[in-house]
């Protein structure tokens, strides 16, 4: 059945819809209003406009439907006899029809009046030239008899009435459909059961705290000891504090005076001064007679060594952050993002929406905040992180109409599938992918009828004997068992001349079952 769909505007008036209607050939126009917002005009609003588009359809041998929510448009269009819908979809669901437009009926003039002598010849009668009274009687008595005979054959034609029960022959169908739900595609593949999805996102934030795994040492204490300086000439030298001595062999290690000293003016007097190494920790610990340089413009003049061991340097080792750490706070972080965002989405879907974990991904890290660099001295790492999360979100009716189509392909020649018999149900199992695409499936059951036009039933079985009136139906109609023919009054025996007297119901025939695996 060829169909036009016709999207109005705001702005639109009858002019401009016929306009859109154009002068295609169709079957059906299916006229479809914008959803009201406050403030814009609804378009044709008036029963007149209505009317004319109605009108419109008409010539162009099309019936016409409409899918408002609008109550004035509403109530115009049952005034009319037009069908309404919620939406396309559910239009595609029904059989309707839309009476023919109103249209004023101009008859013809009537003749010319007849002439006078015409009329008087109506109004006067013939006179009567048979005068006897025997033929009167007998003349009465006829017509009487006629009168009867007439009555009794009307009254044989016109009384019966008959009940006609046909169970015809079914085809119930139950197929499993798989389903895939790309957010790459925009239109429905119903031979392949592939249908669009859409991908919705969300903005989700979220913090980790996790124990460091790494350990570094810290030097808390410098090496102390006593130094001796010996005086290499003749003159008093003064040794102030913060002097520097080293060790000579290998990597030098670092002291410095920690209180002035005074060398008498005498060559080989000796004196001593504490030290403390630079350097904390154990590095600054060192053997007796290691310290022998003198750094800055006393080296020429003054000797040093350490005549016992330099000792006190120590050091701990406390937890610290390393790059596995934050790698791993990171990759925990993002998966808790996912069922985060994941979970937000599913929040506001509506009811005949669904989706899966599987599609959901992290699509973007917006914001990090880590709060120790690597390295860093402490016992737990924590990890702040915003995100756009995403995942692929189906329509159920989508779904259910490829459902709906594939029941369709299974209908057996000259069958109808009942679009009021057909039920879905969706698997609780629903794979994904990284690629955002969804699989699952969807059950569909209906029933196929045969079309029995219920006028040609009352033609084949006009005036004929029961049991004939049973054979006639059984081999010239798609049906499981003979046909129930009850015919009143009792004592007829054919069924009703009149073809209005035999009403023709349907009943459910026994279930036949057709299992069937489809698209998978």
């Amino acid at each position: 059945m060829r169909e036009q769909v016709v999207n109005l505007e705001p702005h639109d008036d009858q002019h401009s819809a016929r306009d859109k209607m154009g002068q295609a050939q169709v079957d059906r126009i299916l006229l479809v209003w914008p959803r009201p917002a406050r403030g814009q005009p609804r378009p044709l609003s008036r029963k007149l406009d209505l009317i004319l588009v109605h009108r419109h359809a008409s010539r162009l041998g099309a019936h016409l439907g409409l899918v408002a929510a609008d109550d004035q448009i509403v109530d115009n269009a049952g005034e009319l006899g037009l069908p309404v819908f919620d939406s396309v979809g559910d239009a595609h669901f029904f059989i309707w029809r839309s009476r023919r437009s109103l249209r004023p009926m101009f008859s013809k003039p009537p003749h010319a009046p007849p002439r006078p002598e015409d009329a008087r010849a109506q109004l006067v009668p013939p006179t009567d030239s048979f005068r006897s009274s025997r033929w009167r009687m007998f003349r009465g008595g006829f017509f009487t008899a006629l009168s009867l005979m007439a009555a009794a054959t009307m009254l044989m034609l016109t009384l019966p009435s008959a009940e006609v029960a046909l169970t015809p022959i079914d085809q119930r169908l139950t197929l499993q459909l798989e389903v895939a739900a790309d957010p790459h595609i925009t239109a429905v593949d119903y031979p392949n059961a592939r249908i669009p999805a859409l991908t919705q996102s969300t903005e989700a934030s979220a913090e980790i705290e996790i124990t460091t795994t790494g350990s570094t040492d810290l030097s808390t204490k410098s090496a102390q000891g006593t130094v001796v300086f010996t005086n290499l000439s003749t003159q008093q030298i003064r040794i102030p504090v913060g002097t520097a001595v080293r060790t000579s062999g290998g990597a030098p290690v670092r002291f410095v005076t920690q209180n002035d000293a005074l060398l008498e003016p005498n060559r080989g007097v000796i004196t001593t001064a504490s030290v403390q190494a630079v350097l904390a920790g154990p590095g600054g610990n060192v053997k007796t007679a290691l310290i022998n340089r003198v750094e800055g413009p006393l080296h020429q003049r003054v000797a040093v060594t350490n005549r016992q061991p330099i000792a006190g340097g120590e050091t701990i080792t406390l937890p610290s952050v390393t790059s596995a750490d934050r790698s791993r706070a990171y990759q925990a972080l993002l998966t808790q993002l996912r069922y985060q965002g994941y979970a937000a989405i599913v929040a506001g879907l509506a009811p005949h929406q669904f989706s899966s974990l599987a599609s959901a991904n992290v699509q973007t890290v917006t914001e990090t905040n880590y709060s120790h660099f690597i390295g860093e001295h402490t016992d737990t790492l924590t990890l702040e992180m915003r995100a756009t999360v995403t995942a692929s979100v189906v329509n159920e009716h989508d779904a259910y109409q490829a459902g709906f189509h594939a029941l369709e392909r299974r209908v057996g020649p000259n069958m109808t599938l009942q679009g009021d018999t057909v039920s879905f149900s969706r698997s609780t199992s629903i794979a994904g992918d990284q690629s955002g695409e969804i699989s699952f499936s969807v059950t569909a059951r209906g029933t196929a009828l045969p079309s029995i036009d219920p006028a040609m039933v009352m033609e084949a079985a006009r005036w004929q004997p029961v049991a004939e009136a049973r054979q006639i139906l059984m081999d010239n109609f798609p049906l499981s068992k003979p046909p129930t023919i009850v015919v009143r009054p009792r004592w007829s025996s054919r069924t009703p001349w009149l073809a209005w007297r035999t009403n023709i119901t349907f009943s459910a025939p026994p279930t036949v079952i057709t299992n069937e695996n489809f698209g998978g």
